[in-house]
């Protein structure tokens, strides 16, 4: 049996690279500190997470009076040491719808501007809470809640 060096020359030149990687790997990894004879951690004492919530609820009240508290075993209402007072507060009234423009013909249409939209109406539309009752060359009347509501067609002079 005849060896040739040849066909030994390519595994071990394979097996040497993989000895020089592995090494490199081995030296890389110990300098890290991920591998290698590890150091006991010293056990760290274990945290109560609900610690300052007991401490917390196991402390007494000091801004509530026991005299203040009402009895719960007894029906009887606690004196209320407050006197509230009630303001009654008016809401402003609702904005009016702004008419700004009329189509007449065979079909009249209006242009309104209310809480900031444009609403192309006609007569029987609903928009709001607003329902049309009539387009006039002059005027708009609306419906709402039971109470009409009359817009006039703008003048040259007003604004």
């Amino acid at each position: 049996m005849s060896t040739d060096l040849r066909t030994f020359l390519g595994p071990l030149i394979a097996v040497i690279i993989l000895g020089v990687v592995g090494f490199q790997t081995q030296d890389a990894l110990r300098k890290s500190g991920t591998w290698g004879p590890h150091k006991a951690a010293k056990p760290r004492p274990a945290v109560d997470p609900y610690a300052a919530l007991e401490a917390s609820l196991a402390s007494p009240d000091s801004t509530v009076s026991a005299s203040s508290l009402r009895d719960p075993f007894n029906f009887v209402r606690a004196v209320d040491p407050v006197t509230h007072t009630v303001r009654i507060i008016t809401p402003p009234p609702p904005a009016r719808p702004l008419l700004t423009a009329i189509v007449s013909g065979a079909d009249p249409r209006a242009l309104v501007r209310y809480q900031d939209h444009d609403y192309t109406i006609k007569t029987g539309d609903q928009f709001a809470d607003f329902r049309v009752i009539s387009i006039t060359a002059d005027a708009v009347i609306l419906e709402r809640g039971g109470q009409r509501l009359s817009l006039n067609r703008p003048t040259k002079g007003e604004q």
